[in-house]
């Protein structure tokens, strides 16, 4: 039976459902636009599929989408339709977020920066997709509309332009964020001294890539998930951690050979190295072992 018009419906849902969308696509524009996307937590059976909606490419088109989206809910034109998209997109919401939670991540990633359990958010969807149920539109599946509802159709898009438009260029507009490789100083001999700080690398890109010797397998860090240690050849402990991840074939793991004033040489290993410039005097407390997913930093443990 249809609703009164003087009680609750579609007609005064959409306006709820158009806050969110605009909330949450604004929060995603402002993460888009100033940090790396964080990546989704490995080892989970739905991460390749987190993953590809981790996308910055992707995200950038389903922000877009909601902007124009919201605008539709808003002037009320095609109700019934964008009743149904509206449904649809809440359950398509609410498995993603569940998703997520099953992962184990700390935030839907739906606000972008601001964090927001994926249970709660889950259960948001859920509400939203059975008052849509209860709350649906009645009217036909029709595209016809009147002479006032073309120029509801002409004043959306003028607003996804002056909204949408300026809102792509925005998250466009991300520049790399300088990592700090940590304290630099310079010594009495002319040499640079830097003094490695990871645990301020997390979340970040990491910075350690540009810094290797020449190789053509630079590249492969920022490609997937490793597990990298940082190591001084002469220091026991390290050579004895590169022996027993050798035998951990299920994971990728890297080396990285920290120059040191007491020649030594590694010991035999299949795992790739990398080697740091010997321009400059490097120190950090090794072995230090960190996870890397597609080339950002996401754990330091400097005590294995």
């Amino acid at each position: 039976m249809k609703s009164p018009n003087n009680r609750f419906g579609f007609g005064q849902l959409r306006f709820i459902i158009t806050a969110v969308l605009f909330f949450a696509a604004g929060l995603k524009t402002h993460q888009l636009a100033t940090v790396p996307l964080p990546p989704p937590i490995q080892g989970s059976l739905f991460t390749p599929l987190l993953e590809f909606l981790n996308h910055r490419g992707l995200l950038i088109l389903v922000t877009e989408i909601e902007i124009l989206f919201a605008l539709f809910l808003c002037s009320g034109i095609w109700r019934r339709w964008t009743w149904l998209v509206s449904l649809f997109c809440f359950s398509a919401f609410s498995l993603i977020s569940a998703m997520k939670g099953l992962s184990g991540e700390g935030s839907c990633g739906c606000f972008g920066i601001v964090t927001v359990n994926p249970w709660i958010t889950t259960t948001i969807d859920v509400i939203f997709v059975t008052f849509l149920i209860v709350f649906r539109e009645h009217s036909s599946f029709s595209f016809k509309f009147s002479v006032n509802e073309k120029r509801k159709l002409i004043f959306v898009l003028i607003f996804w332009f002056v909204l949408g438009i300026p809102s792509l260029f925005t998250m466009l507009s991300l520049k790399q964020v300088h990592v700090s490789l940590g304290t630099k100083m310079t010594v009495a001999n002319g040499r640079k001294k830097i003094v490695l700080e990871p645990e301020k690398w997390i979340g970040k890109n990491f910075p350690l890539i540009s810094r290797f010797e020449p190789s053509a397998n630079n590249e492969i860090l920022k490609q997937g998930t490793w597990t990298v240690i940082l190591i001084h050849a002469d220091c026991p402990k390290c050579r004895k951690l590169i022996t027993e991840m050798e035998k951990k074939t299920t994971i990728n793991v890297a080396i990285i050979d920290i120059p040191s004033c007491t020649p030594a040489v590694l010991p035999k290993t299949s795992l790739p190295i990398f080697k740091l410039d010997e321009n400059n005097d490097w120190f950090v407390s090794t072995p230090c072992i960190l996870k890397l997913s597609h080339g950002i930093c996401i754990s330091v443990n400097e005590n294995p």
